[in-house]
């Protein structure tokens, strides 16, 4: 039987593998394989590639491209074409962020907008583009408010997009609203206010009645809360007003006895509105024959009753309006008051003038546009 002897090991075989040299410029992070390489800017560039042998292929091209063109890719990132569906992207995540109340309009209004414009890029959308999509939404049947609406959008979009570097001009300037039918007040007389009110459910009367005391909107009434309504000092500051800034206005002696008759169940004044409360009041203004009528026109009743008694100033303080020509909108002259007015120059006509003929005079000049100081 032969004997087994063991054979000394070799000097090659007691050599020690050491692992492989890792390449230079690529590095694996959860199974992917990146690429890291900086520019002639000092910009350290880190870009997700995949396997590891594409990896390598990209990082020699971003080396040549650095050697050869001064390539940086934040550069080139920012001279690259965006994408509207990109840019409405992004768009929607800074609204969430910024502006989250009006989230869903915006949504609404892009939804069609993406359709339209979603496959082009930014630079590519001309002036020309823009107003053949109003008109083809108007064409479609699309209300003229709403039609406004989502070129307001499209034109906040671009000049968002112009804010972030992404386009360079904004071709919705310059561009025509559609007239709105809806833009003249519409108030309720005294009758089809009573007409209303015999129609409404008694727990949606003290709401109606707080919006036409108070000119609050309709969301406004709906956030409203308690600790910022003082009953005893006879004031209401808006909990979220339109504007975003602090408003506080007067509450007359209606709008007092109607919030101290309600309970204080919730840190709301009204925390058991339904959703859908604009639909269900235009109901009720059907069901008592008016035509035209909904919740905000509660608002116009309200501005509109306080026109003829105070100046234009005052009544754009109440109503919380941000642009004069909006308040204009409620301030009616007729020959009367320019009768009125012009009456009060007369030497003969008497002594001071009332309080009255102070306010007409003020309201003529205003609603006509007369500088702020008359000398």
């Amino acid at each position: 039987m032969d004997e087994v002897v063991d054979k000394p090991e070799t000097a090659k075989a007691k050599r020690i593998k050491r692992p492989p040299a890792k390449a230079r410029g690529i590095f694996e992070r959860d199974g992917v394989w990146w690429i890291c390489w900086g520019c002639p800017l000092g910009h350290i560039h880190r870009e997700k590639i995949g396997p590891k042998g594409l990896a390598l292929t990209e990082y020699q091209k971003r080396k040549v491209a650095v050697k050869t063109a001064g390539f940086c890719l934040t550069q080139a990132r920012r001279e690259r074409p965006t994408l509207f569906s990109v840019a409405s992207d992004r768009y929607l995540a800074w609204a969430r962020k910024e502006r989250p109340r009006s989230v869903t309009f915006r949504e609404k209004a892009l939804k069609h907008l993406k359709g339209r414009f979603g496959g082009k890029t930014l630079d590519a959308i001309t002036k020309a583009d823009v107003e053949a999509y109003l008109t083809s939404r108007r064409d479609a049947g699309a209300a003229p408010g709403t039609v406004n609406r989502e070129r307001s959008v499209l034109s906040h979009l671009f000049s968002k997009a112009m804010t972030w570097g992404l386009v360079k001009t904004n071709p919705v300037t310059g561009s025509e609203r559609q007239a709105e039918a809806n833009e003249n007040p519409r108030p309720l007389t005294p009758n089809e206010e009573a007409r209303l009110f015999a129609v409404l459910p008694s727990h949606y009367k003290p709401f109606c009645t707080l919006a036409l005391h108070t000119g609050l909107r309709l969301g406004e009434l709906r956030h409203q809360a308690w600790r910022d309504i003082d009953l005893p000092g006879g004031t209401l500051t808006v909990t979220r007003p339109k504007s975003g800034k602090a408003e506080t206005i007067p509450l007359n002696a209606t709008a007092r006895a109607v919030l101290a008759s309600l309970e204080r169940t919730s840190p709301v004044v009204f925390p058991t509105l339904p959703k859908k409360l604009t639909d269900l009041f235009i109901r009720y203004a059907m069901k008592a024959k008016l035509t035209d009528v909904t919740f905000h026109c509660l608002r116009d009743t309200y501005i509109s009753r306080l026109a003829p008694h105070v100046s234009t100033p005052t009544l754009m303080a109440l109503a919380r309006h941000r642009d004069y020509r909006t308040t204009r909108r409620y301030v009616q002259v007729d020959g009367k008051y320019l009768r009125d007015a012009v009456e009060c120059l007369n030497p003969g006509a008497g002594s001071t003038p009332t309080s009255t003929e102070i306010l007409t005079v003020s309201q003529v000049l205003e609603s006509m546009t007369v500088a702020d100081k008359v000398e």
